[in-house]
């Protein structure tokens, strides 16, 4: 771990896009609340969220692999017009964003010649795994008792306390409301690269998460090798019920990658 979240820093004028990619069952439009508190602050970093096709795919027969290649597209385009770009992986997401960013790094385009790239790659309450892994392997092979699969189709159940524990109920029922079904092929395609060789790395640890307990976290953050770190006492949906303390977060990976690139 090489940052402490009780660091003070402020972001130059080279600021990068962030980039918002979540997980299973839910849509972009969760992280409005961080992306408003990113945009309010006196920086306004611009912000970008997407939506993944494997989520509430009809038929369901979209997966990881496509919900990959959509995200690196989107990166492409980004760094393409030579921004610096974070992208900030939500649980699921953090499978996505493994794969999204291969070939994107900052430090990878530079050696083209290229301007621009993925300065840093935040793992949100989020999976990681290595090369040729896939959600289910991480699951021990058996998909979850409130998770619900019908042939292709994969639900969720006991939202409130899974994902909302700390929303208030009304804020609870707005959200499960929301809720789509997942491809099953999302939980049982293999990621095939770890951006932790070429992408610096944040954890960025919910602390009173359900879906994923912290222990689990902390394993899986261990696979990042020399990462930075920052934990908010939430639950696994900390974006909804502590926007203000995500996007600080989001601001230090910022602040850390730029730092990071400028030694390259």
């Amino acid at each position: 771990m090489t940052v402490d979240q009780s660091e003070s820093y402020n972001l130059n004028m080279d600021q990068p896009t962030l980039l918002f990619i979540p997980g299973a069952w839910h849509a972009a439009d969760g992280f409005e609340d961080v992306r408003a508190s990113l945009a309010s602050r006196n920086l306004k970093i611009p912000t970008v969220a997407l939506s993944l096709p494997s989520i509430g795919a009809e038929p369901p027969n979209k997966g990881l692999t496509d919900d990959t290649l959509h995200v690196h597209n989107e990166i492409e385009k980004l760094v393409d017009q030579g921004k610096k770009v974070v992208v900030v992986a939500h649980s699921y997401g953090g499978m996505v964003g493994a794969g999204a960013v291969k070939g994107l790094s900052c430090l990878e385009r530079k050696q083209e010649g290229k301007k621009g790239g993925v300065i840093m790659l935040v793992y949100m309450a989020a999976f990681v795994s290595q090369k040729g892994g896939s959600l289910l392997d991480m699951l021990a092979g058996n998909y979850l008792p409130w998770m619900k699969v019908q042939g292709n189709y994969v639900t969720s159940s006991e939202e409130r306390e899974i994902f909302y524990h700390d929303l208030s109920p009304k804020d609870q029922e707005k959200w499960i409301s929301k809720l789509v079904h997942t491809s099953r092929a999302s939980f049982e395609d293999a990621v095939m690269h770890e951006p932790w060789h070429t992408v610096p790395c944040m954890y960025m640890f919910f602390g009173d998460d359900k879906a994923i307990p912290i222990s689990v976290q902390e394993s899986m953050a261990g696979l990042l090798g020399d990462y930075s770190q920052f934990r908010v006492e939430t639950s696994h949906s900390g974006f909804l019920s502590q926007p203000e303390k995500v996007a600080e977060g989001c601001e230090l990976a910022a602040k850390i990658g730029l730092e990071k690139i400028a030694a390259y």
